[in-house]
C-alpha cells in the first residue's frame, strides 16, 4: 500500500507539473502573439508615415518646379520629410541635395525671427539666399522633377 500511495502521489505531482508546463507554454505563446501584433502595428504605422511623407514630398517638389516655393523653403521641408521616408539609395541621393541646401541656408532666420529683421537685413539675406540657391539650382530642379515621380506604394 505505501508504494501505491507514493506512486499515486508522484503521479499527481507529475500531472500538476505537466498542467503547469502547459499553462506556461500557453502564456509564452500568447506573449509571442502580442509581440508579433505590436511589431505588425508599428510596421503599418511606419508605412503610413512613409506614405504620407512621400505624398507631401511630391506636392512640395511640384510646387518648386512650378516656382510656387523658393528652393530654400522646399529644401527645408523636403529635408525634414526625407527623415520620415524609408528611402532606397536613389531616393537618398535625391534627398541629399535638399539637405545640403537646407544646411547651407540654415543660418537665415525664418518665421517670427525673419519678421523682426530690418528691411535692409532682409534684403541682404535674400541676396545671400539667392546666391546660395544659384549654386544648387540645377541639382535641385533635377531632383525635384525626379521626386515628383517618387514611388507611393511600399
Amino acid at each position: 500500500m505505501p508504494l501505491t500511495k507514493i506512486v499515486l502521489a508522484a503521479g499527481l505531482v507529475l500531472l500538476a507539473l505537466i498542467i503547469y508546463a502547459l499553462y506556461l507554454s500557453l502564456q509564452l505563446f500568447r506573449q509571442k502573439q502580442r509581440k508579433v501584433a505590436v511589431f505588425e502595428a508599428q510596421d503599418r504605422e511606419r508605412g503610413d508615415r512613409d506614405q504620407d511623407a512621400r505624398q507631401s514630398i511630391q506636392i512640395i517638389a511640384r510646387a518648386l518646379v512650378q516656382k510656387d516655393l523658393t528652393a530654400t523653403e522646399a529644401a527645408m521641408r523636403i529635408g525634414f520629410l526625407s527623415q520620415k521616408v524609408i528611402a532606397n539609395t536613389e531616393e537618398a541621393e535625391l534627398f541629399s541635395v535638399f539637405l545640403q541646401l537646407a544646411a547651407a541656408t540654415s543660418h537665415i532666420p525664418i518665421l517670427d525671427d525673419w519678421a523682426t529683421l530690418e528691411r535692409s537685413e532682409k534684403r541682404r539675406l535674400n541676396i545671400e539666399r539667392e546666391s546660395i540657391e544659384k549654386n544648387y539650382a540645377e541639382f535641385i530642379q533635377s531632383s525635384a522633377k525626379k521626386l515628383i515621380d517618387i514611388r507611393l506604394n511600399h
